[in-house]
């Protein structure tokens, strides 16, 4: 193949603050930290295998529910325990389905979905 992908990339209307919770979530580093400060463009992150997750400022907010999002599993400790941390770094509930479905999507102070899966 031709191509690899070189990062993801998540628009927001603050990408500082939307990176700052994806960074206490995941515990990912800093990509670019010359760039990394409130009121950037563009605040990168990368992930211990070498993705980068890149955020973008756009003038709108969110409208509808997300193309695509990310599935997480909790490596060191449960389901439930990563939830309510995601909670108390400021995502929100969008639809508990642990009992049935064995997951939770949630949202990160923009509005954009993640789910926590069972282990």
């Amino acid at each position: 193949m031709g191509l690899y992908l070189s990062h993801t990339t998540w628009d927001a209307r603050d990408p500082f603050a939307v990176a700052q919770f994806w960074r206490a979530l995941m515990g990912w580093e800093i990509a670019e930290p010359e760039s990394y400060r409130p009121g950037s463009d563009e605040c990168s992150l990368e992930a211990p295998n070498g993705t980068i997750v890149l955020f973008y400022r756009v003038p709108d907010a969110k409208q509808v529910k997300n193309r695509a999002h990310m599935d997480l599993r909790a490596q060191a400790s449960t389901r439930d325990a990563e939830i309510e941390r995601a909670l108390a770094l400021g995502a929100t509930m969008v639809d508990d389905r642990r009992s049935d479905l064995g997951w939770a999507v949630l949202a990160d102070p923009e509005g954009n979905e993640f789910c926590i899966l069972d282990g």
